[in-house]
């Protein structure tokens, strides 16, 4: 560990960030979240200026992720190019994922939502670098390093800001978890079977055994049953 007052440069890609009292480098393995205290928005933009590296802030804490693993990007994959596919074909709004894009919640909180959609009356023209705002719906694919993170700190701050539906995937359990906004307060129901259905994006549901297939059905196939032309 370092000691009192010592700093050290930490790298990931083009992102760097000098801070103090962290453990020695050599031994943070994969997977990691790392917390760097004491980081204000101007500094969060110095800092993060690489795209491929997903990093967050909660009120004066900076989060660095580990790169996600395969599994988790495909999972991730699938259900962004659903919820893409579904609200383009209806012209509901905007969905984006399988990235590392921004939405400033409020000032000094800045998350990366694995995937998120914005009704279409809410969408920005021309499109920005970070949504301004809450999106309407939200999903996080739980994994080892952000577990604890996503269903604590930023299920807190999703629910602070209002988005009015939270998806939280997790292969562990092979379970979805569903945060719904009634009013000013949520209700939460787990679903390890049938089908999870959107009350923000009308129409849209998930069958959860598509998540956990060894060999996960074709997107379009999927896409076809959503829409009923099968």
């Amino acid at each position: 560990m370092l000691s009192a007052g010592e700093r050290v440069l930490i790298k990931w890609g083009q992102m760097s960030v000098t801070a103090a009292r962290i453990p020695d480098l050599k031994s943070i393995e994969l997977p990691y979240l790392l917390r760097v205290y004491g980081v204000t928005e101007e500094m969060f933009d110095e800092i993060v200026d690489d795209e491929d590296t997903k990093a967050e802030l909660i009120d004066g804490v900076l989060i660095v992720h580990s790169p996600a693993s395969v599994e988790h990007d495909d999972v991730v994959t699938f259900i962004a190019g659903l919820l893409s596919f579904y609200a383009g074909r209806k012209r509901l709004g905007l969905v984006v994922g399988a990235s590392n894009a921004l939405t400033r919640l409020k000032v000094g909180r800045r998350v990366a939502p694995e995937v998120f959609f914005v009704s279409q009356a809410k969408v920005p023209s021309p499109l920005p670098k970070q949504l301004e705002g809450a999106p309407d719906l939200v999903v996080e694919v739980l994994s080892p390093s952000n577990r604890g993170y996503d269903l604590g700190e930023k299920r807190a701050v999703y629910r602070a800001a209002g988005v009015a539906e939270i998806w939280f995937v997790d292969s562990t359990t092979r379970a979805v978890v569903l945060d719904r906004r009634h009013g000013e307060s949520y209700a939460s129901e787990t679903f390890t079977d049938g089908r999870v259905t959107s009350e923000v994006i009308a129409g849209f549901w998930l069958n959860v055994s598509w998540l956990w297939s060894p060999a996960r059905p074709d997107p379009l196939s999927c896409l076809d049953e959503i829409l009923g032309r099968t």
